[in-house]
């Protein structure tokens, strides 16, 4: 009795040996790779096929926001003076013309003085000098006398019109100012819209015409200042498209348009500036001089490509799995050795011989 249930034990044993063997490697004469439609889908595996995908050629950058030349506006005096209110506050928004400083001082007073003084001499001059042209036609005058009171003339009326022009540009009404009517204090207006970034004044401070009282950036003008490296400016083109992120969050990226390509290495960095617009700058929480990183496209091609899933490397080689046939819910699959190529958005690109069926594009990891 005790030796039957031995040879029964020993007949189980190679029963299920044989058993694991053909569940393992049970076509070992076809080379064909077996998989249990159990495994297959506890392996989340998916049968699809090769596909046309678009491929990018990039070139990655750091860089920075900044304004357009057109953006962005340094205001100063134009004349010495006191700073007598300020209509504006860091961070404010501001329309095209509207009123930042008020200044006053004894510059802006004297300006008025000589102007009027110069309106009044202008005025006299013209007299005398159109009497004398008249006296020089009937030669009644000589042509010294005539030049000079021409040349006086001329003179003093480019001194004028010099004055006139300043007092203009400063938004004065001259014609106040030449009948003695003096204006007490100017006011400095901004030249764009745009946010104020910067007030470098104080109320009752004393301001010289070289010094910068504030300034005004333009959100809506930002535009990305890209550094590429020289190897890759061959690459660079206006019209490329551009894609960022800031702050290191690649997660949420955003387009722009190379508008320029730089002439000139920078030194110290060793790259060369270039320009991109940004598509719609004022729905981005933008600030002037802000890091960031991205990549131009520099050509787009369509090749044939499978999902990084879908091969298998060994030895330095890459495989792919054909599918060939599904027979009592197993599925055969033939291993294929490919030529991959570039990897773009999780594709490989297949060179050379393409392999033509389905084949498995996911779960690959198992086998």
């Amino acid at each position: 009795m005790k030796t039957n249930l031995i040879i029964v034990f020993v007949l189980s044993v190679i029963l299920i040996s044989c058993k694991n063997i053909e569940e393992q490697i049970p076509d070992s004469d076809s080379g064909l790779i077996e998989i249990s439609k159990a495994q297959f889908e506890a392996d989340e595996m998916v049968i699809g096929e090769a596909m046309v995908y678009p491929f990018t050629d990039v070139v990655y950058f750091t860089g920075t926001i900044i304004p357009s030349v057109y953006g962005q506006a340094q205001i100063s005096l134009p004349l010495p003076g006191i700073i007598d209110k300020i209509h504006c506050n860091p961070g404010q928004f501001i329309s095209k013309g509207a009123v930042l400083f008020e200044v006053s001082g004894n510059g802006f007073i004297d300006q008025q003085k000589d102007f009027a003084e110069s309106s009044a001499i202008v005025s006299r001059l013209e007299s005398d000098y159109l009497r004398a042209k008249e006296l020089y036609k009937e030669n009644i005058s000589t042509q010294k006398e005539f030049t000079y009171a021409q040349s006086n003339y001329y003179a003093q009326n480019a001194n004028y019109k010099a004055l006139k022009i300043k007092l203009e540009k400063m938004g004065l009404d001259v014609s106040k100012i030449e009948k003695g009517l003096f204006y007490s204090s100017y006011t400095i207006k901004s030249p764009i819209n745009g946010f104020v970034s910067s007030i470098n004044t104080t109320i009752g401070q004393y301001v010289d015409p070289q010094q910068k009282v504030a300034q005004i950036i333009d959100n809506g003008s930002f535009q990305l200042r890209l550094y590429i490296f020289e190897k890759n400016i061959n690459n660079i083109q206006n019209g490329q498209t551009v894609s960022f992120y800031l702050n290191g969050n690649k997660s949420m990226t955003y387009k722009a348009v190379i508008s320029a390509v730089g002439k000139s290495i920078t030194l110290d960095s060793k790259s060369i500036e270039c320009f991109a617009a940004i598509d719609n700058p004022k729905s981005i929480n933008l600030v002037s001089n802000q890091f960031v990183e991205g990549e131009v496209y520099t050509a787009i091609d369509s090749v044939l490509s499978v999902p990084e899933t879908a091969i298998i490397n060994s030895e330095n080689e890459s495989y792919i799995l054909i599918y060939e046939k599904e027979v009592n819910s197993i599925y055969y699959f033939k291993k294929t050795k490919v030529k991959t190529g570039r990897i773009y958005n999780s594709h490989i690109e297949l060179i050379g011989q393409i392999p033509v069926g389905k084949l498995l594009v996911a779960g690959t990891y198992n086998i």
